[in-house]
C-alpha cells in the first residue's frame, strides 16, 4: 500500500517566494527595455534648430539648405585614412573603404611588459567621417564583415594565421 505524500508548507511557501521573484525579475526588465525605447531619439529635430531655421530668410534658408547638402554628401563618403585616429600605437595592416565606413585591420600591443603574444589582434574597426568608430566587443567575427572588406582582407589574414602556426 503506497503511503501518500503530502507537500510540505515551507516547499510550496518557497516555490511562491521563488515564482514572485521571477515575476518580480521579469516586470523589471520589462520596464527596463520599455524605457530604453521611450528613451531613443526618434530623428526629430531640436525644437531650438526649428525656431532657428523659422526666424531665418529666404537667403538663409539657401544656405542652410547648401550646407545641409554638404554634409549629407560628406555623410556618405568613408573618412580618409589621415583624417581617423588609430586606436592605442596600433599597427594599420590594411584599410578598405565601403559604403560610408573605412575598415581597417589593426594589431593592438596590450601594454604589458612581458606579453609574448604582443601585438594582439588582427582587429576589424570600421571608422566613419564624423570620428565615430565600431570595433567588435569580444572575439572579432570576420564572417560578420562585409563581402568586399573580407575579400581585400583575407589574403592579409591567411599569412597571419601562417605565420603564427609557423611560430608554435
Amino acid at each position: 500500500m503506497g503511503m501518500r505524500v503530502e507537500p510540505v508548507d515551507e516547499l510550496t511557501e518557497t516555490q511562491q517566494r521563488a515564482r514572485l521573484l521571477l515575476d518580480d525579475i521579469e516586470r523589471q526588465r520589462e520596464r527596463q527595455v520599455r524605457e530604453r525605447r521611450e528613451g531613443r531619439k526618434q530623428a526629430k529635430l531640436d525644437p531650438r534648430l526649428v525656431a532657428g531655421i523659422k526666424a531665418c530668410t529666404p537667403k538663409q534658408l539657401k544656405e542652410v539648405m547648401r550646407v545641409v547638402r554638404n554634409n549629407l554628401r560628406d555623410y556618405k563618403r568613408p573618412p580618409e585614412l589621415r583624417d581617423i585616429r588609430l586606436f592605442r600605437n596600433s599597427k594599420l595592416l590594411a584599410h578598405a573603404p565601403y559604403k560610408n565606413k573605412l575598415y581597417c585591420m589593426e594589431l593592438h600591443p596590450c601594454g604589458k611588459a612581458n606579453c609574448q603574444k604582443c601585438p594582439h589582434g588582427p582587429y576589424y574597426i570600421a571608422y566613419q567621417r564624423d570620428g565615430r568608430y565600431y570595433r567588435p566587443k569580444s572575439e572579432p567575427n570576420f564572417s560578420k564583415l562585409p563581402k568586399p572588406i573580407r575579400e581585400a582582407f583575407e589574403p592579409i589574414r591567411a599569412a597571419l594565421k601562417k605565420k603564427a602556426a609557423g611560430q608554435t
